[in-house]
């Protein structure tokens, strides 16, 4: 029984398998709304939006309170010594030297004790200071006012909306970006397969000759100029061939998918087209563009920035606690150690090395005189937001020019894709009436095979004319802003 229930979970799993090896098919809005999740520019977009959430927390946190721990240990190699102690009791005018010369004046073993005292401290320093020092404290601080931090907390919205306008932008160029290759892949595979049928006729047609050349019916020409025009379609079928596949390894480039992977486009031009539609009357507002307001946004942060740096000259003030540990001792091993202490009412103590102190403040600073350090700082932000009001005042007549050019290009494309249609529908006709003619006898092969060459430019025009159509249409959308 087991063995049953383990063979078919591996039935399963590979027809799984065999499911996700086979090709995939896509409409454009699938292929848009693949690569809005597995393009790399978009990802890096979605990641800069997301630094930009970390960012704002990080300008956030600077005015919340802050707690620091410290572990210090120095070694005193040669510790310091304190003169003006040693000068004190080598002093030989003082009160307390007095006193010692009159006790020992009264008191010969006096005299004697100061006497060897004196021989043994002739080359000794007092130093107030211990060799081994190990130190460990917290300290928590806290912003009180401080102007540049609120200036940075009002930027943080705009900072959102930056990151926020540039992962729309990168969309839309992917959206754009799909959809051309997407009609350059399919106008490659149409063309291809328009002309593989225009082939299957010439062969046939080429085919049927050849019979009846073998009965003497008609001249051998016939045959050569219908299998010169199957090679010229072999020819160009070949072509075709190689473009779709450049135009399916570039759509599956822009969508973000592996090169490798096998995909079927499941919309034909026409219905692209008919989706599309045509474009009403177009009012153009070049702030209905996300570039516009992406260099509005970036006014309003270098007016942040210019503030920010004018707050400088503004007072600001923290406020600190801190508690701390030390200890001292002649040797390390000596910290960690608890000694016996004797009293002269004759009890003992355990004491211990370390020693604790705490303190809290607050500290104000006022900047005085920097050398026009700021002033310089303000000026090159006052600049700086200068250069981008006149990226903005740019960026207003280069997208006119961007709309009237896409709009003088997609009704060209109209008016093109129209003669072409219209062209292909004569060409088919005659070519059609060739067909008819040349099998009934009454025709030359020369007429067939030039009518045929005019009905396969004409086809392969007509599907160029949608694409271009199409890409028109795809422009002009983007010049408007539209999403």
């Amino acid at each position: 029984m087991k063995k049953v229930l383990f063979l078919s979970m591996l039935l399963a799993v590979s027809a799984l398998q065999a499911q996700d090896s086979g090709p995939r098919s896509f409409t454009l809005k699938e292929a848009v709304d693949y690569a809005i999740e597995n393009n790399n520019a978009v990802k890096n977009a979605r990641i800069d939006e997301q630094k930009s959430k970390a960012r704002n927390w990080e300008i956030l946190t600077m005015g919340l309170p802050q707690v620091t721990g410290n572990v210090d240990y120095t070694y005193y190699f040669k510790t310091p010594i304190v003169p003006a102690f040693n000068r004190f009791f080598s002093d030989t005018t003082g009160a307390s030297a007095r006193v010692l010369s009159y006790q020992a004046k009264q008191d010969t073993n006096i005299r004697n004790i100061l006497y060897q005292s004196a021989l043994d401290s002739k080359n000794q320093q007092i130093s107030f200071v211990l060799p081994n020092t190990l130190s460990a404290g917290l300290q928590l601080s806290q912003l009180i006012f401080d102007a540049r931090y609120l200036i940075g907390v009002k930027a943080t919205k705009d900072l959102m909306k930056t990151s926020r306008l540039s992962r729309e932008m990168s969309e839309q160029e992917i959206r754009y970006s799909v959809a051309k290759a997407y009609y350059q892949a399919e106008a490659a595979q149409e063309s291809m397969s328009l002309l593989g049928e225009n082939l299957k006729v010439i062969e046939k047609l080429w085919s049927d000759t050849k019979a009846v050349f073998a009965q003497g019916l008609i001249e051998e020409m016939d045959v050569d100029r219908l299998e010169l025009a199957k090679a010229n379609l072999e020819s160009q079928i070949n072509i075709q061939n190689q473009m779709a596949e450049v135009g399916l390894a570039n759509l599956k480039f822009q969508m973000g998918m592996p090169l490798g992977e096998v995909i079927v486009l499941k919309e034909r031009l026409n219905e692209l087209k008919d989706q599309a539609g045509l474009p009403v009357e177009n009012k153009f507002d070049p702030s209905a563009r996300i570039e516009y307001d992406l260099l509005q946004t970036a006014i309003k942060l270098n007016g942040y920035d210019v503030k920010q740096k004018q707050s400088g000259y503004a007072p600001y003030m923290t406020g600190f606690l801190n508690y701390a540990w030390t200890a001292q001792t002649e040797t390390f091993g000596d910290i960690f150690k608890r000694d016996s202490q004797s009293y002269p009412d004759g009890s003992t103590k355990k004491v211990s090395p370390w020693y604790s102190q705490g303190l809290f403040g607050v500290s104000l600073k006022v900047p005085i005189f920097d050398s026009g350090m700021k002033h310089a700082q303000i000026k090159q932000a006052k600049l700086e937001q200068q250069k981008t009001k006149n990226d903005l005042d740019n960026f207003k007549n280069a997208s006119l020019l961007q709309y009237s050019a896409a709009q003088s290009t997609f009704n060209a494309a109209l008016s093109d894709e129209v003669n072409s249609k219209r062209t292909l529908d004569l060409s088919k006709k005659i070519y059609g009436k060739n067909q008819i003619k040349f099998t009934e006898g009454v025709g030359s092969s020369f007429e067939l095979s030039q009518a045929q060459q005019e009905f396969t430019t004409n086809q392969l025009k007509y599907i160029q004319s949608i694409m271009n159509l199409l890409n028109a249409k795809a422009d002009l959308d983007k010049s408007l802003g539209i999403k």
